[in-house]
């Protein structure tokens, strides 16, 4: 467990400086902002405010759950967003417009998205659940890739994307929009009820989201190598041994 989360820890670093590198040569056109609890009690909040010069456009957000081990871990949900005009657009979870609002397990869009899993499985424990332990979970954080088109303006027809996530993000550290601690552990200090903003959180740039996994996801494919090499030396060992 320490061996994976010092990779995840390493490859998040590494994956923060793939998207400074890549957004040092942006052209940013819009700025997101995370907040929790902020203009509805116990939901995750965006703020997307548009200085494109134009409007967004089919605007959606893929979530991805990320975090191995976790309830949500593997769930994907794509959800299209209204047209974005020029200052803030606020995003409410359990207010987005044709998204589910439900608190239920595995609904990324949950109006109390920290509390859709309950205490899961029964009787879950653990001494970070400080808020409220019978509603304990290892619920799991997701990811965010926004994409969108600018009508008008100087970069009219122009596609536009942001990959972020509370591990991954602009800010260089783990921002906890969603309510949910750096392991995805509800009902600890980050469910929180005071409407912090985190600053920005992520930054709109034109072209398309690159391919980078999730730190987690590379992780786990380095653990899976370093088995493998370890199995291809004991067996090497045991051929030298019987020779």
């Amino acid at each position: 467990m320490n061996l994976r989360n010092s990779l995840i820890g390493s490859l998040s670093a590494v994956a923060m400086v793939t998207l400074a590198a890549s957004a040092a040569h942006a052209t940013t056109v819009a700025t997101i902002v995370g907040a929790y609890d902020n203009l509805v009690y116990d939901t995750p909040e965006l703020q997307f405010t548009n200085t494109s010069g134009g409007t967004l456009i089919n605007a959606q957000m893929v979530l991805r759950g990320y975090q191995p081990g976790t309830l949500n871990f593997g769930v994907v949900q794509t959800v299209a967003l209204p047209n974005m005009g020029a200052g803030t657009t606020i995003l409410d979870w359990g207010s987005i417009p044709g998204a589910p609002s439900s608190t239920t397990p595995g609904n990324l869009t949950a109006y109390d998205y920290d509390d859709e899993w309950g205490n899961t499985p029964p009787g879950y424990t653990n001494p970070g659940c400080i808020v409220n332990a019978s509603l304990c979970s290892l619920e799991g954080n997701f990811s965010v890739t926004f994409t969108a088109t600018i009508s008008g303006g100087a970069f009219n027809g122009s596609p536009v994307f942001s990959v972020f996530s509370p591990t991954n993000n602009f800010t260089g550290s783990f921002v906890g929009w969603e309510g949910l601690d750096p392991t995805g552990l509800t009902e600890t200090t980050f469910d929180q009820h005071s409407g912090t903003f985190s600053g920005t959180m992520a930054i709109v740039q034109i072209g398309t989201p690159p391919n980078v996994p999730e730190p987690a996801t590379w992780a786990l494919m380095l653990v899976g190598l370093g088995g493998l090499g370890v199995a291809i030396r004991s067996r090497r060992r045991s051929l030298a041994a019987t020779a």
